[in-house]
């Protein structure tokens, strides 16, 4: 009889009884559609992080280990506002038969059916973080930095978690241990778009300890001129004080043929006055 070989054989930490919890510790709040090209990917802002945590079979919380998380996978999709229409795929804009195009694929019939490509695009799938949030609490944690939706609409986020260490080693098929959904966030055209959030502080948390999460600089903000900023008036200057114009000495107005020195004169400043009687 022959036996089948398991086609990998993964060092498998001991599985006990546990049961996980996923926890969505930063909900998305909105995005900019980045249409049907490869190059103008907008990233959902912020980004969705969830954590992963355990308990036995009476309820206490059991510590989760890096060693233990080697296997550990979320996966995420798109779904609608109510979380139940998956809107993953999406209809691209020229699957829409025309009569031109009909007549220059009439060769080929399923080209005349509608094509899809994701409406969700980037790393849907997160391994899993041990790392330290804001408190400095040891976790292990899904991070979700390269999202980007094509249309816009309000969408929720759909997470799957998956411990590959409990699948079936011939098979390599595992089952969904936890399920969890978003909250609503809303995609925007480029006109409407109302800008990207601020950082959290989990983000900067995560960004230090080497997560490649798009951060905000702090500066950023001061460097826009504000909008209802009063005008900077010009300093006023003083007028200078003009200065007394000196008076000068009137000549004398006689006519007579002796000479009439003036007693504003230099000769009647430096002689006394006896002089004028010829004395």
């Amino acid at each position: 009889m022959n036996t089948v070989i398991p086609p990998l054989k993964l060092s498998r930490p001991s599985q006990s009884f546990k049961k996980y919890k996923l926890q969505i510790v930063q909900n998305p709040i909105r995005a900019r559609c980045c249409g049907f090209g490869e190059k103008d990917k907008r990233p959902i802002d912020p980004p969705p992080i969830l954590k992963l945590t355990a308990e036995d079979e009476s309820g206490k919380p059991l510590e989760l280990k890096a060693g233990d998380a080697v296997l550990f996978l979320v996966h995420c999709q798109l779904y609608n506002e109510n979380g139940t229409l998956d809107k993953t795929l999406v209809h691209t804009p020229w699957s829409n038969t025309s009569p031109i195009r009909k007549q220059t694929i009439r060769y080929s019939a399923h080209k005349d059916k509608p094509e899809y490509v994701r409406n969700l695009i980037g790393s849907v799938v997160s391994n899993a973080y041990h790392l330290y949030d804001e408190n400095s609490i040891p976790g292990i944690f899904f991070i979700f930095q390269d999202l980007s939706v094509r249309i816009e609409g309000t969408y929720t986020l759909k997470f799957v978690f998956i411990n590959l260490a409990e699948g079936d080693p011939l098979t390599m098929s595992t089952k969904v241990q936890v399920e969890m959904v978003s909250k609503p966030f809303t995609v925007y055209s480029a006109k409407k778009f109302p800008g990207m959030t601020e950082s959290t502080t989990l983000s900067r948390c995560f960004a230090k300890q080497g997560i490649k999460i798009p951060i905000r600089s702090e500066h950023v903000s001061m460097k826009t001129p504000q909008k209802n900023a009063a005008p900077e008036l010009p300093t006023p200057t003083l007028p200078t004080p003009a200065l007394p114009t000196p008076a000068l000495a009137t000549p004398s107005s006689s006519t007579s043929s002796s000479t009439t020195i003036s007693k504003l004169s230099i000769k009647n400043i430096l002689l006394p006055e006896d002089n004028d009687n010829g004395t």
